[in-house]
């Protein structure tokens, strides 16, 4: 027999038990394609993020504008209800906690720094920088903060209320 006694005949493709692995490999590859879009996406909007209403304290975005409750968490001081935040910053990182804020308390109100800080004698303007107005009392934390400092000031202001200023950076 030779080649030429044969004729040509179109043959299929045997089906391939691999079409399934292929098409569970294709989806798997499709999902973490997706999933890596969400994180990049995440990690993109958490750098615009800047308000605690965004997404500063799920991402390493800084918070520019923080509420009551985080700035009296992260004093370690308990303000009273109507304590009005007028700034703050934080911004947390595995090394590193920096934190500022300026508050005014409601007419009449009172805070006991005692709890959390220690009075110290006499001005002291680079523990807070920002402090300022009449009779400023400066405060410092309790806790051993290692490489930082953590501060506080208190002070009258023009209207006669009491503002905190407090200013927090340490190493962890």
């Amino acid at each position: 027999m030779t080649f030429d006694e044969f004729e040509a005949r179109e043959v299929a493709p045997p089906r391939g038990r691999g079409a399934g692995v292929r098409l569970a490999a294709s989806l798997v590859g499709a999902g973490l394609g997706v999933g890596a879009l969400a994180v990049a996406a995440a990690v993109l909007i958490g750098g615009f993020a800047q308000t605690e209403a965004g997404l500063c304290r799920l991402t390493w975005a800084p918070c520019t504008e923080l509420s009551l409750a985080s700035v009296a968490s992260l004093s370690g001081v308990d303000l009273p209800a109507g304590t009005v935040v007028l700034s703050g910053y934080a911004e947390e990182t595995a090394t590193v906690l920096e934190f500022r804020a300026e508050v005014e308390l409601p007419e009449g109100g009172y805070v006991a720094l005692g709890s959390s800080y220690q009075q110290l004698d006499g001005p002291m303007p680079d523990l807070v920088p920002a402090a300022e107005g009449a009779d400023l009392r400066y405060w410092t934390s309790y806790e051993s903060v290692g490489d930082g400092h953590s501060g506080a000031a208190e002070a009258t202001a023009p209207d006669g209320r009491t503002r905190l200023f407090f200013d927090t950076r340490v190493g962890r």
